[in-house]
């Protein structure tokens, strides 16, 4: 309906008004009111999603409906805005789509270059924003809303990639690296000497040049570790801390230490684990005091130990905390995997139930807590069949006890088995808090982030 039908209806409304102060006193008056506004809004209809998958190993475009109404709406009435906070997925054709939108009064109008009534059953485009108004019970109009559907242009489910032009030392081996303060730190050996590298995580591309760790006897790289806000690390079975990787002191602690285990960070429950050189399990809650437990248990990894500590499903006040590594059984085909609570002071194996549900002893293994579950990869691993370095990822989603490779969107982009064996197998992996993975390789000196797109997707 155009614009002139919008004048007949203000003039008939206008009429009727002027009937109903010609009749007698015994009639009723009503006050009308000025204002207007929309009060709900929704997708009544399913919506066509186009998305790809390998079908008989032939990429294929696929569609499926999205059901509008799974997707809420928003109303921010102080600045006319109405949008969907949990974007459609990708792919969704938003060209013809049929809205129910609820209002102070029935008169609802399409703001365009000629206004148009708005119908239930209109199909419309909303390629680009569509502004609203509604027409109040005097005849004028109230603020006009901006609808806007959003679609996510990426999909929230794949594991992207970026590889950064970085200028990150070549020479470092047997990598180490942790994430502090927007800043990622790589423990490494040059020139057999222990030295560390930083980068902000806002630039991937700048590296410091290499600092030699300055500790009276050569630091043990593999131990780094932050807990709280301060980075750990052994040398010579004594304990050194750093705010900034640059100047270390010695923690004053009695306790000689063989190894760190794990820390747990949560305000609450903080605490961090170790391993003395009498072989007993060690913890202390402020890195200075530290009570000594029963020997480790026998089985416990001892190289290349990978550790996550995360709060509970079912009880975010405790914290369970998960160790991976090798325990150096030679034969061994898959990775011994420990757990523990916060609150306990021993620790639990995590055998699988059989040998198909465990994860693989991956060559230089590394493990993370990432997407709310466990992920782990690394190097070479023979797991019923042999697997390339870097070839899939595993994932647990209870805790360490059965893992399987994670969907065909969640892998490593298909340069890293090359970049591996180019690397001789030296690498560092951490997460920052803006939920990407870091990956920085020896020999290439390359440098990767990734992330899987839904964990950065903000709210709109």
């Amino acid at each position: 309906m155009k614009l002139k039908a919008l004048n007949i209806f203000i003039g008939l409304f206008i009429a009727a008004c002027g009937i109903t102060s010609c009749l007698d006193s015994d009639y009723t008056e009503y006050e009308y009111s000025a204002n207007s506004s929309i009060t709900a809004f929704s997708i009544t209809d399913s919506i066509i999603t186009h998305y790809s998958a390998v079908v008989d190993d032939i990429d294929t475009t696929l569609t499926t409906a999205v059901v509008g109404t799974d997707y809420p709406f928003v109303i921010n009435q102080n600045e006319g805005l109405i949008y969907n906070p949990d974007s459609l997925p990708v792919g969704t054709d938003i060209t013809k789509v049929v809205v129910g939108i609820t209002a102070d009064t029935q008169g609802i109008y399409i703001v365009a270059e000629t206004d148009s009534l708005w119908q239930e059953t209109d199909s419309l485009n909303f390629e680009k924003p569509i502004q609203f108004k509604v027409l109040s019970e005097l005849g004028t109009f109230g603020r006009v809303y901006t609808a806007k559907i959003n679609v996510h242009q990426q999909d929230p489910e794949l594991l992207s990639w970026k590889k950064f032009e970085s200028n990150f030392n070549k020479e470092i081996t047997e990598q180490k690296a942790v994430y502090l303060n927007n800043c990622i730190y790589v423990f490494g050996l040059q020139n057999e000497q222990a030295v560390v590298t930083k980068a902000q995580t806002t630039d991937g591309n700048t590296w410091s040049e290499p600092v030699r760790i300055a500790t009276p006897v050569e630091a043990d790289i593999t131990s780094a570790m932050v807990w709280g806000n301060r980075i750990y690390i052994l040398a010579g079975n004594e304990l050194y801390t750093s705010q900034d990787a640059e100047s270390w002191e010695k923690v004053a602690t009695s306790t000689n230490f063989r190894q760190l285990v794990a820390n747990v960070s949560a305000d609450k429950q903080k605490k961090i684990i170790g391993v003395d050189t009498d072989n007993h399990y060690v913890e202390s809650n402020d890195g200075i005091t530290w009570t000594q437990y029963g020997e480790m248990p026998e089985g416990f990894p001892t190289n290349r130990l990978s550790s996550a500590s995360y709060a509970l499903d079912t009880n975010k006040d405790i914290q369970r905390v998960v160790v991976i590594g090798d325990n150096g059984v030679a034969s061994d085909t898959i990775a011994v995997t420990w757990s523990q609570l916060h609150s306990e002071n021993n620790w639990t194996d995590l055998p699988a139930p059989n040998n198909s549900d465990a994860c693989p002893k991956f060559e230089n293994i590394s493990m993370i807590h990432y997407n709310n579950v466990l992920y782990a990869f690394g190097g070479y691993a023979q797991h019923e069949e042999e697997l390339e370095p870097f070839s899939c990822i595993y994932e647990s989603k209870d805790n360490g006890i059965t893992w399987e490779t994670t969907p065909e969107k969640i892998a490593f982009p298909e340069e890293f088995p090359t970049i591996y064996e180019a690397s001789k197998g030296n690498y560092s992996c951490t997460v920052d808090d803006n939920h990407y993975i870091w990956i920085m390789w020896s020999q290439t000196g390359e440098v990767w982030r990734g992330r899987i797109n839904k964990l950065g997707f903000e709210r709109q």
